[in-house]
Order: C-alpha cells, then structure tokens, then sequence
C-alpha cells in the first residue's frame, strides 16, 4: 500500500480560508461604514449610479433652499401688505365716517388725525420692510422702463418680464374709446315742478326744482352731490348731460322722474359705459374702462389710458420695459425662473391717475376732510386697498401654485432619489449581519480543519519516525 506526505489538502483549505477573509473583510467594513459599496471595487456600475443621484440630491437641495427663501421673501412681504390693507381700510371708514352731517369740527379734526397716522404709518412700513438689503415694498423689485408717453400712458406697472434677452418693446394699440354712462335732457326750462332721482355707482339722490328752474340750476345741484351718486352734470350747447364719473362697462346713469314732465333725449332714462379695446403687440388685452391688463408669456403689464387718449381712438403709443424686477431660480431649468416685480406701495403712488393718490388725503391735500371731498377720499382709500389686495392675491398665487408646488415636487423626487441611491449604497444591516455570522463561522471552521490536519501530519510523522 502506498503512503504518500503533502499539503494540497492543506493549500486547498488555505485558499478557501483566504477567500473567506476577504469576504469577511469586505462584510466588517460594511457593517462599520453602513455603505455597500466602501472601494469602486466593490460594485463598479453601482459607483457611477450613486453618483449620478448624489449630483440629483445636490440640486433637489440646492432648488429647496431657493423655494425656501423665496417663502421666506415672499411672507416678509406679505405680513407687511396685511397691515397696509389694514390701514387702508380705516383711513376708508374714517373718510366717510367725517361725511355725517352731524359730525362736528372737533370729530372731523380728530378723524383726519387719524387718516394722516395712518398714512405716515403706511410710508414707515413702506420704507422699512426688506429682506436683506432690498427693500420689498418700495421698488427693490420695481422693473425700469423708457419711453412712456405721460400725456397717453398712466400707472404703468410691470408685474413681470424676462429682460435676459435686452429690452421689451411694447406698442399699446388703441381700437375703440372707452365711455362713459351718458343720458341727455334738451327741453330747456322747466315748465311745471319737477322730482327725479339720480342713480350712479356711488348711489342714489332725490332733486325737486320748481317750475322755471335752468337747466344750468339743475347742474349745479346734480353738482354738489356728484360724490353721492357718482354722476356729473354738464350743460354743453343747450343740452344737460348727466354722465357717470367714471370710465368702463360696470358704469351707469339712470333717471326716474316722480314728478312733473322731465322728457329724457330719445326717451333714454339710462345707460352704461364701455371699456375702451387695446392691444399689445397686435395682441388683445383685458380693459375695464380706461385701466389695461395684459399678458402674454413672460410679459405681464398693467396700466391708465389718459382721458385724451383713451377717448381719441384709433391712435398708439409705444414704451419700452428694459430691466429690473426679481428673477428667482428654484433650479437649473430656466423654465422654473420667476420673473416678478412690484413698483412702489408709497402712498404718493397708491390711486390711480384717474381718482388721485393717498397722499392728497393728507392734512392740506387736495382730499383732506376740510375739502369736503369725502366720498373722493373713500375711493382713493377703496383703489388704494384694491392695489395692494392685487399686489397680495399674485404674491400669493406665485407662493401657493409655483413655490409650494414646486417644493412640494422637490420633497417627492427628493425621497425617490434618496430612496434609489439607498437600495445600492446603503447596507442591510439583518441580512449583513447574518452574512457576517456565517462568515465568521466558516472561519473558525477553517482554522480548526486546518489545525486538526497539521496534528494527523504530526502523528503519522511521529510513526513513521518509530520504524
């Protein structure tokens, strides 16, 4: 029988062993790290793919932070435009509270005390409110613009434009005039005693002439409640014209005679206005009276026809928007910029060119309360709180359906690529642990083989050495 003496046994088991350390190596470095993947070795395509989504989660991060910080610009603004609304709410009570005939001078005094804190209090709020070193409500994010021809074009206001390209050209073309509501009487003299009540935006009165009565008497008291009814008179080559204050479709004038024989031109007891037709670069606008909204693209702007102009169609006018405004990235994609702009809520700018400016109500204004123009005050007050409830409702809109939607999709996408990245980097600590186990085992299994062939070597040796 034949008796051979090697180790292939033996390097057999040590290569084994070997192999079993490795593995057992790359397990322990796993559990200690908590990653897959600790050297490109490990899983060379896996490698490239958590770096394809550590780049993903940068940018979701980055994009995050900006939608934050726009919300946090945003809410400044916000809190700040609440309290102006508020202001501007009470300098409107307090310009019609000062109109009751049984208000005293001390009352109207204290009245128009209060409307002047209340502006002062507007401009300090105005002038305070920043984010940073822009100030929000006071143009910081106002955009610039040339051309703009004052005696055709009021209140230009651009709420946004993309200016990346160079300048924004835009011809304002106007088709149709807008009206005024309009009735006519042209029966001169009165010839019996006569009652009618006027109707106008701004509400209703009661007038009684006597037989004999001018047509010119007539206009002075139509006149002197003009800020009643929002109607005035005008007598214009024998004819009495009673017309609304105002431009636009949502204005009317109507009569109803209750005494005596007041016969309407063309038996016309009322009528409404019309809002003038515009375009923009050949492109049509929303119009209501002589106040213009248009938008298109990027491109949002809103402005004040003048009278002259409004009512001398077809003519044009053209002016330029050539930068500013705030341009907010949530991310990379230029899709997802904001352009956004806001031009200055300083009471010299709240009204319009067509009411006036909140700063006339000031004390020596052309609307302070001792001018007895309360109701023209109210609605300076009313156009005022309209602007900033505007301002408010499109800050708000860009916050709740592009901010907080956008951040929303971030988290979403955020939690998908975290959770990508995870399957192939992140170890599973119950199935590793196991593996760890098994490996150790098979170790110690290994070694003690191993020890158990060095002693059968020894002792067939310690035999074979007795012979």
């Amino acid at each position: 029988m034949a008796l051979t003496l090697n180790n292939s046994s033996m390097l057999q088991m040590v290569n084994t062993l070997s192999s079993i350390g490795a593995q057992l190596a790359i397990s322990n470095a796993r559990l200690s790290t908590g990653q897959r993947i600790n050297k490109a070795s490990d899983n060379p395509s896996g490698v490239v793919a958590v770096a394809n989504f550590d780049q993903q989660l940068a940018q979701i991060e980055a994009s995050t932070r900006n939608g934050e910080r726009i919300n946090s610009i945003i809410d400044t603004a916000d809190g700040a435009m609440a309290q102006i609304s508020s202001l501007l709410g009470s300098i409107q009570s307090n310009a019609l509270s000062a109109a009751g005939s049984s208000v005293t001078a001390e009352e109207r005094g204290a009245y128009q005390a209060e409307i002047d804190s209340a502006i002062d209090a507007i401009d300090t709020l105005v002038n305070t409110t920043t984010f940073g070193d822009i100030r929000l409500l006071d143009g910081g994010y106002s955009y610039t613009t040339s051309g703009i021809d004052t005696t055709k074009l009021a209140d230009v206001r651009v709420n946004s434009a993309d200016t990346s390209s160079g300048s924004i050209s835009l011809e304002v073309g106007l088709t149709t005039a807008a009206e005024k509501a309009v009735i006519s009487y042209s029966n001169g003299n009165l010839t019996d005693d006569v009652t009618f009540s006027l109707t106008g935006n701004n509400g209703t009165e009661e007038f009684s002439f006597s037989s004999g009565a001018t047509i010119s008497n007539i206009e002075t008291a139509v006149n002197a409640e003009s800020d009643a009814t929002g109607i005035v008179a005008e007598v214009d080559g024998g004819t009495l014209y009673f017309r609304s204050t105002e431009y636009g479709s949502s204005q009317s004038a109507s009569i109803n005679v209750t005494a005596g024989t007041f016969v309407m031109d063309g038996a016309t007891t009322s009528d409404t206005g019309g809002d003038a037709t515009v375009t923009v670069n050949g492109l049509t606008t929303t119009s209501d009276g002589l106040q213009v909204y248009f938008s298109s693209g990027s491109t949002s702007v809103r402005f004040s026809l003048k009278e002259s102009f409004g009512a001398g169609a077809p003519d044009t006018s053209t002016f330029s928007i050539t930068g500013g405004g705030a341009d907010w990235q949530l991310n990379a994609n230029p899709i997802n910029k904001i352009h956004y702009g806001m031009a200055s809520l300083n009471t010299a700018y709240l009204g319009n060119d067509s009411v006036g400016n909140l700063r006339t109500l000031l004390s020596g204004g052309a609307n302070d309360l001792a001018s007895e123009n309360y109701q023209q005050a109210a609605n300076i007050a009313s156009v005022a709180s309209l602007h900033v409830a505007t301002e408010r409702a499109r800050i708000g809109a860009i916050q709740s359906y592009t901010v907080n939607s956008t951040l929303s999709s971030l988290s979403a996408a955020g939690t998908a690529v975290a959770s990508a990245r995870s399957s192939i980097m992140d170890v599973d600590y119950t199935k590793e642990t196991a593996n760890n186990n098994r490996l150790q085992l098979l170790m110690k299994m290994g070694a003690a083989l191993i020890a158990s062939m060095n002693q059968n070597q020894n002792n067939i040796l310690t035999l074979l050495g007795g012979l």
